[in-house]
């Protein structure tokens, strides 16, 4: 299923699409909490085209997210990168809320959210 393409498909199904793109907010309460949710629908949720095409895209923007904050955690550990580093922070922030929400928005349409910025890692 393409990117954008909205898909007549039950409510169940776009609850699910959508919850995959708030992983997020689990980070806040497990260690690797953003992996979980888009991991367990692609390995045991609904096996519709809609959903395990936007768990592969919640998945491929939680591993580029944590990689991009390992990456600004390398760089903030030098006097000269932290000073780089805090508003990278906060642009990676935004960008991942934004992502959020949108991908969210789509997902409750029927349709797969194409993150922006991101490695795509899962096919």
């Amino acid at each position: 299923m393409e990117p954008g393409t909205p898909s007549p498909t039950p409510q169940a199904e776009r609850l699910w699409a959508v919850l995959v793109h708030f992983a997020p907010i689990l980070s806040l309460f497990f260690a690797i909490g953003q992996f979980l949710l888009p991991l367990l629908v692609l390995l045991v949720g609904p096996k519709d085209a809609l959903t395990q095409a936007n768990a592969k895209e919640s998945m491929n923007a939680q591993i580029s997210y944590t990689l991009f904050g390992i990456g600004l955690w390398l760089l903030a550990i030098t006097v000269l990168g932290l000073i780089l580093a805090i508003p990278l922070s906060l642009v990676l922030l935004g960008l991942v809320i934004w992502n959020m929400i949108a991908g969210a928005m789509a997902a409750g349409r029927g349709e797969v959210f194409a993150y922006r910025f991101i490695l795509r890692f899962i096919p």
